[in-house]
Formats: structure tokens, C-alpha cells, sequence
């Protein structure tokens, strides 16, 4: 929140999140407190925080180091029992109020402690005319739901200031829509000439009826609607008139469990800042492989050949159709403009391999991939257990030249114990020799570098990994593929150093070789072709120095040929360069006093219907018990967001204050929701609900939110940690 760099900013932004929701459990229980004052019931304390009593005050007593209840309870035994003053007569303390304000050690909250009311103990009951017991229960019934209804004015107030001073949120305007999710198949209801799918720019205005003013708000509205039913979406659309309606049917996303359209918000044209030293030297390194190299954070990109630019998608569709021809675009820095060229680069086909029990993209040309290696234009304080910039892993453990999948695939396995490497090592002269390494493998299957591989830098090859592709009879599953490289690479980490009469620099040089070498055959109809690959082998140097070569013949099918043809043109990092952007925001604010009541107002009734919905959600299975947060999940969202501003830590709290009341008014026995029932059946049969029932319920009540509490717990500390 005050931007403070490493564990103490953390800390301090903890701080911040543990004190605002500790001021909500106060304000929920100064609801009680006042309304337990109106009703006549005696309070015998009221404590801001919990744990040891520090000091208090009880008017007639005065201020306290610690309690001054063994005080207060001296004076009246010494009243009942006719005590009498040096004059002879009666002592009285009538003036004592039997009300002890306490501030205790652990200032998170706070609690109400009344004559006769204990939610844990039923039995701990008074007979005194101003207990618990002794007040009519429609007055009970306020107190037990004072605190709630303290914690909904509390957000509605806190909302009506963050829209009064405005928070800096996402536009709700669809930035990026991949073919595949459920956003790209949407039907457009009441405009059946547009095709279907949602579009990169539409402006979406509501969901299911629920008006979305932030893309922040668009997800958890999606996650929200009903498994296997359609989601009503309203957009707006540049050069269409009116409303569109769409319906889309949400699916399960694998990277939150929820349900989800797939698109992802809109991304500027100002490439992200970098403050301290470490993401700058990321940013450096991450700046060669997306293609703005020379570049500096910050800098904006206002136009591309002469047109605006309002994405970086717009950059990635000139690439397109370039054909190669670099993009002169104009960048924007402190007031300035300068010109910057955009080298477009060959689109390289993309399909999975499996990492351990998981599946990742691979980068390949029919099978051609690149051999892992040190990222090399890492800093080199950035690499561990003497590896530097830019080595090439020519053996892991027993797996020679391994591709990235491969290469990690070996080293997890290694997890927790030593691992042999080997690495290729350039040296003054720019030849590269063999290092031998030994390293320590981290638990979390880790060795301390920045990967990459040799597709963009180098023309070596690694052996094909198992690719998996989804099977033409079951879309669902995906089957292995043999691709064409595997007849190719003989011995890995060869350099392919020549194909047809094209010389070979890096593996990015293969789809335009292999179009050039074929094009006339393929043009004449021919269904088989053979292409001649020079290797150079990576075998021992021969004794008159020459390295080992091999001229070999790859056959390809004309289907092959056609996948090479059809791979276009982009960007350095394809898609992936967005990354390299910072998203689109614009302030959330009010227009007016009024308008911020209304979004305060509106805020307050959005949050507390899809808390309940959520509610629902759980029992139709759409979202799961472990997709809710418990304290610990909260405090670190909390505290990733007090890092956003003091408007969004309102925010929070406002949401965290919705919460607590929607919680706490559940029909459970041990939360003011299971004690506000219990008064009306005492309402309606003029009698309490039996003890044995009350026991029973409670100690069921303390069993189910234990355990809801230490599975949650459970996720939170499994998700923060990354297990």
C-alpha cells in the first residue's frame, strides 16, 4: 500500500489487512453492543480485541492496568454482605456501571460479553431481570442481528467512498478470445446475420442481467451461472446498432476449477513498468524473446505502417501479413516519439507434451525442436551452482540434448538429490566446449536458471519428444503422433546446418527452407518429397579437425508440406508477447454524491446475492469447497491487493464485511443466523428450544465449521506454496 519494497512492504500491507478486518469484527460487534444497550440487557464487557486485558475503564472505577472486574466484583460481595463506612453506614457502589470497556492484547476485533449469553455454553444462563434470558425475544432478535446488519451499512458506506474516489480497475471489454473457449462459439440471439464468437473489443454490459461496470466483475459472474446452461451476455460492438445479445455455455477453466467463458481483458499498448533491480533484469531478458529488445519499460506504442495501435494484437495481425518485411512502428517515451522496427518472425507449429502429470505447449517444426538451454540474456547473478547465460544442456542425468519438456522432465525426477550435467560453454573465442556439473536438485524440482531453448539462438536440435495431439475420434482425449523428425535426428544435438540450397542459422530458418526446397514439386502435384538435410553430429572432433557430418535424405508427405505452408507470420514469442503489455484500466468512479450511493447501494445488494449464490453453486457441484478462501487465503489476497492503494484495501474490507454478515447469518447453531432461529421458535411456542437440542446443535454446528475451516486452511497453505 505505501509501496515499500520487499518482506517489509509485505509485511506492512499484512499489517493494513489485519487491522481493517479486525475493525469489521468490531464494528459487527459494537451492532450487538449498542443494540444489547437498547434493550436493556446488561453487558458485562465490551473488549476491542482479544486474549489478555491490557487496561479498561468502568465508569465509577475508572481507568484499569488490566481488568477491573476482580475489583468491581469485591465491591458488590462487600455491598450484598452490608458492609458498613467509618460513619456506620451501608456501602453502595450503585454508581458502578457492571460494563468493563477493555482493549486487549490481540486488537483484531473485538467481542460482547452479555448477562446470561454464551453461544458456546446454553446452560450458562441468569435469572437476573436485565439477563439475556429475562429480554423478549423480538428485542433478542435485534440484538442477534445487529451485528450483521452493522456490517451491511459499514459496506455500504465503504463503497459509497471507493466510487466516490474512484478505483482503478479492468474495462469490461473482451481483449483477446481464443478459437477454442466457450467465448469464440457464443450465438448472437438477437443478431443472426453476425457470426458467432465474442470479439476482441466488445464492450460487455452485463451478464445474466447483472450489470458488469469492470471485467473484475465479469468472472466471478460467470463462475456463477448454472452448470450446462447457456449465460445471457450483452455487448456492445464498434459498427453494429444496439445491444447484442449472446449466449455462451461457461466451462469448467483447468487453471481455476471454475466456470468460465475464457476471454481475457483488454491489454494497452504500454509495455509494463519494471521498479526494482530483479524485474528489471527480467525485463531485459524477457525483452529479447518477445521481440522489443532496445526497448524500455514504459514505452508505449502509438501507431504501426501509419495506423493507430490500440493492442498489441493489432502489432501481431500486421505481422501476419508482412511477409516478413519488418513493421516500422512509432514508440512514445517521456513525451517523446521515437521510431522502432518490429522483425516478424515464422509462426512455428504448437502441440503438447506431457510433463510429469501435467501437459505443456511445445514449439517444433514436424518434430524439429530446440534443446534446452540457460536462458542467454540472463543476468548472471541470476543463475545458480555454476551455470551461466546462454549453456546448452548436453546431458542431464542419462537424457543427452534434451528438449525442454525432456530437459525438466529429468530434472524433477532428480528432486531433493544430486544430478550429473553436462553443458555446452562458449569461450572467448566463441567456440563452445564441454563443462561438467554436479547440482543440487531443490525439493521443488529446481536447479536455479531461466530456460530456453536453442530454437531461437542456434540450429541445434534435440530428439523429437512424445507429442500428443486430440484424437480425430474423440476430441476429448489426446493420442501420441510420430512426427516426421523422428527418421531425421539420428544422433541429438545435431546442428542442422544446411536444407536444400538454404543455409540454417537457427531452427526459426526451417519452415522457409523447407517451402523453398519443395514448392515446384509440390506445385506439380507431387504427394512425396525429398529434401537433403546437412548435419553436423555431435560427435569427437576427428583427429584433423573436422566435425562429423551427414547428408541424409528426409522424406516428407505433401500433407507434411502442407502444415509448413499454412504456418504464417508473427512476432518473437508468437501470442505470448502480450505478456510483455500491461492491461488496459480506467478509474471506476461515481458521477456524483448520488451516483456513488446508488453503486455503494447496488454494490452492497451484488456482493450479498452472489455470496449466496455461491452458496448454491456448492450444492449444484459448478464451484467447490476448495475454491473458497479461508483467513489464511484471505490475508494473502489481501495483502497482494493493499498493494493497489488504499481505494482498493476499502474495497476489500467492503467485500470481507459483506461476507462476514452473509456468514454469519447462516442457519447454523454457533453464528447469530442459528441464534436468530432459535428465537423464533421461542417467539412462537413461548419457550426455549430445549438445551439438550441447543448442546446438540451446537457442538454439530462447532464440527461442520472445524472442518470447513481446516480444509479450506488446508488449500489456502497448498495454493500460497504452490504444492
Amino acid at each position: 500500500m505505501f509501496d515499500l519494497p520487499g518482506p517489509i512492504g509485505t509485511f506492512v500491507n499484512f499489517l493494513i489487512i489485519a487491522l481493517g478486518f479486525g475493525l469489521i469484527i468490531f464494528i459487527h460487534e459494537l451492532g450487538h453492543f449498542v443494540a444489547a444497550k437498547w434493550a436493556g440487557i446488561r453487558v458485562l464487557a465490551f473488549s476491542i480485541g482479544f486474549g489478555q486485558v491490557l487496561c479498561s475503564y468502568r465508569k465509577g472505577v475508572g481507568f484499569r492496568r488490566g481488568s477491573s472486574e476482580p475489583e468491581y466484583r469485591k465491591r458488590m460481595h462487600a455491598e450484598a454482605a452490608g458492609t458498613t463506612t467509618i460513619e456506620g453506614t451501608n456501602k453502595t457502589y450503585h454508581e458502578i456501571s457492571p460494563t468493563e470497556y477493555r482493549l486487549s492484547m490481540l486488537p483484531l476485533g473485538g467481542y460482547v460479553k452479555m448477562l446470561g449469553q454464551e453461544d458456546l455454553n446454553p446452560l450458562a444462563t441468569s435469572d437476573a431481570p436485565d439477563s439475556y434470558q429475562n429480554c423478549p425475544a423480538p428485542k433478542r432478535m435485534v440484538v442477534i442481528s445487529a451485528g450483521v446488519i452493522m456490517n451491511i451499512i459499514s459496506a455500504a458506506i465503504l463503497f459509497i467512498i471507493v466510487f466516490t474516489a474512484g478505483l482503478r480497475v479492468f474495462p469490461a471489454i473482451v481483449g483477446f478470445v481464443p478459437a477454442d473457449s466457450p467465448a469464440a462459439s457464443a450465438v448472437a440471439i438477437n443478431h443472426p446475420e453476425l457470426e458467432n464468437g465474442l470479439k476482441r473489443g466488445d464492450r460487455i454490459l452485463s451478464i445474466n442481467g447483472n450489470i458488469t461496470h469492470s471485467y473484475e466483475a465479469i468472472l466471478p459472474e460467470i463462475a456463477m451461472s448454472k452448470k450446462g446452461s447457456p449465460a445471457r451476455i450483452q455487448v456492445e460492438r464498434d459498427g453494429v446498432d444496439g445491444i447484442i445479445e449472446f449466449a455462451a455455455i461457461p466451462v469448467k477453466s483447468e487453471q481455476s476449477g471454475l466456470l468460465d467463458l475464457g476471454i481475457i481483458p483488454s491489454i494497452s499498448t504500454t509495455l509494463k513498468g519494471a521498479r526494482d533491480e530483479q524485474s528489471i533484469r527480467l525485463w531485459e531478458m524477457s525483452s529479447y524473446d518477445y521481440g522489443v529488445n532496445g526497448l524500455s519499460p514504459e514505452d508505449r506504442f502509438v501507431s504501426a505502417d501509419g495506423k493507430p495501435v490500440r493492442s498489441p494484437f493489432d502489432l501481431l495481425e500486421l505481422a501476419s501479413i508482412s511477409k516478413g518485411q519488418p513493421i516500422t512502428t512509432s514508440v512514445e517515451r517521456d513525451g517523446q516519439t521515437i521510431d522502432y522496427s518490429l522483425n516478424p518472425v515464422r509462426s512455428m507449429q504448437t502441440d503438447l507434451v506431457k510433463l510429469d502429470d501435467a501437459q505443456q505447449p511445445s514449439r517444433h517444426i514436424l518434430g524439429l525442436t530446440g534443446v534446452l538451454m540457460v536462458h542467454p540474456h540472463a543476468a548472471i547473478m541470476d543463475t545458480k551452482q555454476g551455470l551461466e547465460p546462454g549453456d546448452i544442456f548436453a546431458r542431464i542425468g542419462n537424457v543427452d540434448f534434451p528438449s525442454q519438456a525432456q530437459g525438466i522432465t529429468a530434472i524433477r525426477a532428480s528432486a531433493g538429490k544430486t544430478l550429473d550435467l553436462v553443458v555446452l560453454r562458449k569461450d572467448a573465442t566463441e567456440e563452445y566446449h564441454r563443462v561438467k556439473l554436479t547440482v543440487d536438485v531443490q525439493t521443488n524440482g529446481s536447479i536455479g536458471f531461466y530456460q530456453s531453448t536453442t530454437t531461437d539462438h542456434a540450429n541445434l536440435v534435440a530428439s523429437p519428444p512424445a507429442f500428443l495431439r486430440p484424437s480425430s475420434e474423440d476430441p476429448d482425449s489426446m493420442v501420441a503422433f510420430i512426427p516426421p523428425a523422428s527418421d531425421l535426428v539420428e544422433y541429438p544435438g545435431s546442428r542442422i546446418v544446411q536444407l536444400g540450397d538454404a543455409q540454417i542459422e537457427t531452427l526459426r530458418d526451417l519452415p522457409s527452407a523447407i517451402v523453398r526446397a519443395t514448392q515446384s514439386q509440390f506445385d506439380a502435384g507431387a504427394e512425396s518429397f525429398s529434401i537433403p538435410v546437412v548435419l553436423e553430429l555431435p560427435l569427437p572432433i576427428q583427429p584433423d579437425g573436422s566435425i562429423p557430418t551427414s547428408t541424409r535424405e528426409w522424406t516428407l508427405s505433401r500433407a507434411d508440406i502442407e502444415q509448413v505452408q499454412a504456418l504464417g507470420w508473427t512476432l518473437a514469442g508468437d501470442t505470448d508477447m502480450v505478456s510483455m503489455f500491461d492491461f488496459a484500466q480506467i478509474v471506476d468512479k461515481a458521477d456524483s454524491p448520488l451516483g456513488a450511493i446508488t453503486r455503494g447501494i447496488h454494490e452492497s445488494r451484488r456482493v450479498m446475492l452472489q455470496t449466496y449464490l455461491t452458496f448454491l453453486r456448492l450444492f449444484e457441484g459448478s464451484v467447490q469447497v476448495k475454491h473458497l478462501k479461508g483467513p489464511v487465503g484471505i490475508a494473502h489476497l489481501g495483502t497482494q491487493i493493499a498493494s493497489q492503494g488504499w481505494v482498493w484495501v476499502l474495497f476489500f474490507m467492503a467485500l470481507i464485511s459483506i461476507n462476514l454478515a452473509v456468514i454469519n447469518f447462516l442457519p447454523l447453531p454457533i453464528v447469530d443466523g442459528g441464534q436468530f432461529l432459535m428465537l423464533v421458535y421461542e417467539w412462537i411456542r413461548k419457550k426455549p428450544v430445549p438445551i439438550a437440542i441447543q448442546n446438540t446443535a451446537t457442538m454439530a454446528g462447532l464440527l461442520l465449521i472445524g472442518m470447513i475451516f481446516l480444509y479450506v486452511t488446508f488449500n489456502d497453505v497448498k495454493a500460497i506454496f504452490g504444492l
